[in-house]
């Protein structure tokens, strides 16, 4: 059973400062604050002839050069990441490990909403199903591991300043996140001790310093 869902329009964040978001320094965005920063980051950018997310299963099914290949290649979207149905990013989980420079400036707006769950209606509908068994892409993953390597500085080598500030706004909200989970739970130890919580802390250092040179 598939489920055939239709997308919500995009939450538009009404802030006459929300260009301000994108230049000063501001200790802790809301969710609401970052969500609008996202999209305004990547309006407009488009696939061109990069990789997508049917192109990237594709690549991890080494279908190289085969017709299943090129089908299922001409099923990505290349002109609007908004249209991009959430099912697809479960289907091709894997394919946030194959995009190059072009296809991860087109999906990381998205990748970065699906995160912050931004479309959980439509994955609670998903989920209702009994037999979806599929798993989500790791976006937090891809934004913290090994970042000093050629591969992850090629593949985000076309994001410019908004976007990449963009990432680092998230990267702190996720902190900032663990952080009140810590609170939660009653635990005062410093959090730095969690493996998860230094990762982003060296994240965010990196792209910081990133955005300042890009």
């Amino acid at each position: 059973m598939v489920y055939v869902l239709e997308r919500s329009p995009p939450l538009r964040i009404k802030s006459n400062g929300l260009k301000q978001h994108l230049n000063v320094k501001i200790m802790r965005r809301t969710k609401a604050q970052l969500i609008g920063v996202i999209y305004k980051a990547f309006e407009g950018v488009t696939l061109e002839e990069g990789i997508g997310l049917w192109e990237g299963y594709a690549l991890d099914e080494r279908l190289e050069n085969t017709k299943e290949y090129y089908r299922l290649k001409g099923k990505d979207e290349r002109e609007d990441w908004q249209k991009i149905p959430i099912l697809d990013l479960y289907y091709c989980s894997s394919s946030i490990s194959f995009l190059d420079a072009k296809g991860m400036r087109f999906h990381l707006g998205l990748y970065l909403l699906f995160a912050l769950e931004v479309f959980w209606e439509e994955e609670e509908a998903l989920h209702e199903n009994e037999d979806f068994d599929l798993s989500p892409p790791e976006v937090q993953f891809a934004l913290t591991y090994n970042l000093e390597s050629d591969f992850s500085r090629e593949r985000f080598s076309l994001l410019n300043k908004a976007q990449m500030k963009s990432v680092v706004y998230f990267l702190e909200y996720a902190l900032g996140e663990r952080k009140s989970h810590f609170r939660a739970h009653g635990i005062t130890q410093k959090p730095s001790f969690d493996k998860r919580y230094k990762e982003l802390e060296n994240a965010i250092a990196f792209w910081k310093v990133k955005a300042l040179v890009g």
